[in-house]
């Protein structure tokens, strides 16, 4: 690298011939080649390509410190441009990876290599803090630390300390148990000497200068290449990853960049991407072709084969519930309209309650309110949902949600069963009237898929933290006892609610551990200790003044 630092490399070749060149850079070894989801790189290499899987700094054989991000935009730049000049290749580089190592992509591209050609980042996001550290305030407890848990393995290894290697593998087979370790900033296993981040991360709660380098949404305008944009939608990054799409339709550097950006939204969580998510199987529509559209795309970029995406639509999509590809110019698609479903019922504390969800407005009676209290001591588990990145060690994907539904914390709304199916494909949003005891808490958000038997499935879900209402910037408290409104969003999704099944959205105050537990006050997620954690009223208001309701993307006729 420009700074002398060596950053070693795997390559595999044709046995013949000049190629371009693929590259994937991972911190997660070379030799894995992120293969758990893509073909080994041999196979790409027996399609006409020279591939190169790189370490990133600091990891397994490559030199450096490792800091998350903050090296991969040069480092990346270095990369392709010696990749570019190496013996018998071609000078056009394409990339590809997931999670890490498709923001690894973005970074680089960010930087202008001459030789990079398209690119495919998977499963990633737009913004380091907003979706990805932090959502709205709340720290993304269960991703962050299971990752670094994993991560650091590695990284005591390299520091020769063959204890903390052991203790850090034995770490990840507890880490349901750790999750609960307060104050997190003492949490053991996350100590400077190996992940020195994380306490970085727990100092900085807010979206502040620390972030900013690692804003790909605000760096689109540099972005000169073609790029297949690969989601899930039970991936944490989903939203991220269709903001990247419109950002560089709208302000790519080029007009090459504009006009080829392409999405491909599939039903998978974060890994492994298979037809089987979590506890439900959508079909053999549903199966990993990701190799196949990479292959598609870089015979058109890098081999400049104009019939390889000859058949493609800008936008596929997959539909859940018919379980059915669908296919656009436009997200969300043109025939959506958003259609409000108000809160009803007399008491929607669990699913014993009356919680009911319709289109009828709600009453002028100001008595029309739910209210339930919220200890962070219990917090109500996620089960499921868009946590990464290793199904059961955070909580991924659709599961059944009874346990949490006969809790009184727990309110349930739920449609009258449908007489008719109901198409879903966008942004769902869930608009709160609320107030709390608190100056400071938070309100979750599920959207779920009753089945006609009852069992009820996860489809999307959201949190907000209550000081972080107006800024990510600069939170404050709300008063308690005021009403405020909550645009709480629960991310894009596509699915159909089938006739006979139902509509349900749940509201309660812990999303755990996907995030960390608010403790009902101001004191920032690091410096949290269990003496800290107190009780919260919540009370959810629904009448005319106050109608709280859900906010639905309904395709009013089959989208192309």
């Amino acid at each position: 690298m420009r700074d002398g630092i060596i950053l070693y490399a795997d390559i595999y070749r044709p046995e013949v011939g000049v190629h371009p060149v693929l590259l994937l850079r991972t911190p997660y070894n070379k030799e894995d080649a992120q293969t758990m989801n893509y073909a080994h790189p041999s196979w790409y290499a027996q399609h006409g390509y020279v591939v190169i899987v790189q370490d990133v700094r600091g990891r397994w054989k490559s030199e450096g410190e490792f800091e998350p991000y903050r090296n991969e935009a040069w480092d990346g730049y270095d990369t392709i441009e010696w990749a570019a000049v190496l013996p018998d290749v071609i000078p056009k580089v394409g990339t590809y990876g997931f999670s890490y190592a498709g923001a690894a992509q973005w970074y680089a591209a960010t930087a202008r290599p001459p030789h990079l050609a398209c690119m495919t980042p998977a499963m990633t996001g737009s913004d380091a803090y907003q979706g990805g550290v932090y959502r709205n305030g709340a720290f993304a407890l269960a991703c962050n630390q299971s990752w670094i848990m994993f991560l650091t393995q590695n990284t005591a290894r390299r520091h020769g300390r063959p204890e903390w290697e052991r203790e850090l593998a034995r770490g990840g087979s507890v880490i349901h148990g750790l999750y609960s370790t307060l104050p997190l900033q003492d949490m053991p296993l996350m100590n400077d000497e190996f992940a020195p981040f994380y306490q970085d991360w727990l100092q900085h709660p807010t979206r502040d200068e620390y972030w900013r380098a690692l804003f790909i949404e605000e760096r689109y305008d540099r972005i000169e290449v073609p790029v297949l944009h690969i989601g899930g939608w039970y991936d944490p990054f989903v939203d991220g990853t269709i903001r990247n799409y419109e950002g560089v339709r709208q302000q790519g550097a080029s007009e090459e960049a504009r006009e080829n950006q392409y999405l491909r939204i599939t039903p998978w969580y974060h890994m492994p991407w298979s037809p089987y998510v979590s506890e439900l199987d959508f079909g053999i529509e549903a199966s990993n072709r990701v190799n196949e559209w990479q292959l598609a795309w870089f015979d058109r970029w890098l081999k400049g084969d104009e019939h390889a995406l000859q058949s493609w639509s800008k936008i596929s999509y997959f539909e859940m519930g018919s379980n059915q590809w669908k296919h656009t110019q436009t997200w969300p698609p043109p025939q959506v309209e958003l259609t409000k479903y108000y809160l009803h019922g007399d008491r929607a504390n669990s699913i014993n309650g009356d919680g009911r969800l319709s289109q009828d407005l709600p009453s002028d009676d100001p008595l029309l309110a739910d209210t339930y209290i919220y200890d962070p001591l219990i917090p109500v588990p996620a089960l499921g949902g868009r946590s990464g990145a290793v199904p059961d060690l955070t909580p991924m994907g659709p599961k059944l949600q009874l346990a949490n539904e006969v809790r009184n914390d727990v309110l349930v709304y739920t449609t009258e069963s449908l007489d008719r199916s109901v198409t879903v494909a966008g942004e769902v949003v869930a608009r709160l009237y609320a107030a709390t005891t608190a100056v400071n808490t938070d309100f979750v958000a599920k959207l779920m898929d009753v089945y006609p038997d009852g069992r009820a499935y996860n489809i999307a879900e959201g949190i907000v933290r209550t000081a972080y209402r107006r800024s990510l910037e600069h939170p404050e408290p709300v008063v308690p006892g005021e009403v405020v409104a909550y645009d709480i969003s629960l991310g894009p999704t596509s699915i159909v609610f089938q006739k006979g099944h139902a509509i349900r959205l749940e509201i309660t105050s812990s999303l755990f551990p996907t995030y960390d537990r608010n403790p009902n006050s101001m004191i920032p997620p690091g410096d949290v200790t269990i003496s800290d954690l107190a009780l919260a009223t919540q009370t959810v208001y629904r009448y005319d003044a106050f109608p709280s309701h859900l906010l639905l993307p309904i395709v009013s006729v089959p989208s192309l």
